[in-house]
């Protein structure tokens, strides 16, 4: 019955990374991508959006997509799964003495972090060069404090994500040395090129694309994802079928089943219209 529903397709459920996987670096998204989500649509398949964006962002282009009220969305890396309409439907935190332990390895390495809790962002005027740098994406709802971890351990709200912005270049210097830090106790993935999430364990996409496969009776191997980056890397792995978005790490790649090309040239898009031709 699910194949003769979605006319032939072997997928019940999408889910797309936004950044550098639909979004290009201008922040636009092309005709050619809406039509082909549109397509899938049309023919039965779920769509989701997995992002590292909070929800405020994810929303703002997830309506450029198409998606609209009772549609989910997956946001801050899989630690929030919330309708477009604003209703939440999963959201895991960090356990504040770790957040406060993540915190204090940043600070202590002169790094620049920074408190995402639902709706707002809590950052610090440190680290003025990582600042200067984080303005280009910088995002409304931020709030100014001397100190997160202070600001954390007199009150502050469990974190739903905290983020760590460095230049570029130089994050590769410590990310490894973060993960084995915090391994098996925080999920800690590189996003964007200046940008380290850190997490909950549970906070990962595919966490949350496993809890809309439950809650819909969807089964994995029926899942299609797409991403390009190392946040990616676990949703592609729980797909049934995961598609690496170039340019990529060696991870993404070894991640995924399917390459395409670049945001740039609508890899997407052309995978899934060869998709919908097969069908």
């Amino acid at each position: 019955m699910v194949a003769e529903r979605n006319d032939g397709l072997r997928f019940d459920l999408a889910a797309f990374d936004l950044d550098g996987t639909l979004l290009r670096r201008d922040l636009e998204i092309t005709d050619r991508a809406v039509a082909a989500l549109n397509g899938l649509r049309e023919r039965g398949v779920r769509l989701v959006i997995a992002t590292g964006r909070r929800y405020e962002s994810a929303v703002e282009h997830a309506r450029r997509l198409g998606f609209g009220g009772e549609d989910p969305v997956v946001c801050y890396g899989g630690s929030m799964v919330r309708r477009m309409g604003g209703e939440t439907l999963l959201h895991r935190t960090l356990p504040k003495p770790l957040g406060l332990e993540a915190l204090e390895w940043a600070a202590e390495r002169g790094l620049h972090a920074r408190v995402l809790v639902d709706g707002r962002v809590i950052t610090s005027r440190d680290s003025p060069a990582a600042v200067r740098f984080m303005r280009r994406f910088e995002e409304p709802g931020g709030v100014v404090v001397d100190s997160p971890s202070e600001w954390l351990a007199n009150g502050g709200e469990e974190p739903t994500k905290l983020v760590i912005v460095d230049h570029p270049d130089d994050v590769e210097g410590w990310l490894k040395e973060a993960q084995d830090a915090f391994r098996g106790r925080l999920f800690v993935t590189r996003s964007l090129p200046h940008y380290v999430e850190v997490g909950g364990i549970e906070g990962t996409k595919s966490r949350a694309l496993g809890f809309l496969c439950e809650r819909w009776g969807i089964d994995r191997e029926r899942v299609l994802a797409f991403g390009d980056a190392d946040n990616d890397v676990d949703m592609l792995r729980f797909a049934g079928c995961g598609v690496a978005v170039g340019p990529m790490t060696d991870g993404v790649r070894e991640a995924a089943d399917e390459v395409v090309p670049n945001v740039d040239e609508d890899g997407v898009a052309r995978f899934v219209e060869r998709l919908l031709r097969s069908a």
